[in-house]
């Protein structure tokens, strides 16, 4: 089993990632299943998750997972138990990528993956009550294999990558850093919306995700200033805004699973961060091996 968990509550690009190494290995011929976490969800015994699924049963990390799962074949699932999960995915699939999950106990897992955010990756730098880092850096380090940074520009976060680099060195820990790239498609469609002209509308963008300024960091880059901004605490359902004009609500995919084609009558447009992964980071899966599933 294949664990992928992240240094802070929310914003590591864990899910992507988990997404993003199960299509890849999907790609080579591989059997796949997640087993996501069901945070903010109801499901208690473990069970596969449908594309139609409502995400305020099952997680909307989960949702969303079977929603860009589906086309790929790859099978979701998701419990109240972390171990009943995996279980039953190893049972539909040859490798079973675990979302939100760094480390087992008593048995380690196979293969586990820090994912971080190449810009800032270990978010405020304080744990909780404080701050949202987890653990201490050199706790995380330890508890891994393999750290992966993700990056939209790698010349711009040079710096951040050589020193996360040289962390994972010192460690005896693999590195490798993930390109991430914007691109957008309407709720309604799944059609691709092109992210030029977004720039000259009048959009508004509704998150509630962790650390949301990843997203306005990013839509600035493609020169796209948001009109009107609604930020909500991470997983819950947006309300409807009341009196608001814009063109089109810009979203994430994990979001989209609670609103719909549309939000205040506007159309909703989903904005997703597509990470392609280097041939090095596909290689380390433990496909061949009776460690493959637990």
């Amino acid at each position: 089993m294949v664990g992928i968990g992240g240094p802070t509550l929310g914003g590591s690009y864990k899910t992507p990632l988990s997404l993003a190494f199960a299509r890849a290995m999907t790609e080579t011929g591989v059997r796949v299943a997640i087993a996501a976490h069901g945070h903010a969800g109801t499901v208690r015994s473990a069970r596969r998750v449908l594309p139609e699924d409502d995400a305020r049963e099952v997680g909307d990390d989960a949702a969303w997972l079977a929603r860009d799962g589906n086309e790929l074949g790859i099978s979701v699932f998701v419990g109240r138990h972390r171990s009943e999960t995996v279980a039953l995915g190893a049972r539909h699939a040859r490798l079973v990528v675990a979302d939100a999950l760094l480390q087992a106990s008593p048995q380690r897992l196979w293969l586990s993956i820090l994912s971080v955010d190449a810009r800032t990756p270990w978010g405020s730098g304080l744990c909780p009550p404080a701050g949202d880092l987890r653990a201490r850096k050199s706790a995380l380090i330890a508890a891994t294999d393999v750290l992966v940074a993700v990056t939209s520009d790698e010349s711009r976060d040079a710096a951040m990558l050589a020193d996360l680099e040289s962390w994972a060195l010192r460690a005896g820990k693999r590195f490798f850093f993930v390109r991430s790239s914007l691109s957008a498609a309407s709720a309604a469609t799944g059609r691709d919306v092109p992210l030029s002209p977004l720039a000259a509308c009048r959009v508004g963008l509704v998150l509630a995700i962790a650390r949301p300024e990843r997203v306005t960091t990013a839509l600035a880059e493609q020169g796209i200033v948001p009109a009107a901004i609604r930020l909500f605490p991470d997983h819950s359902v947006p309300p409807r805004p009341a009196n608001v004009r814009v063109d089109a609500w810009l979203t994430t995919p994990k979001c989209a699973t609670k609103l719909g084609s549309s939000y205040g009558g506007a159309p909703l447009v989903v904005l997703r961060q597509r990470l392609t992964l280097p041939d090095g980071l596909v290689g380390v899966a433990p496909v061949g091996s009776a460690a493959a599933s637990p």
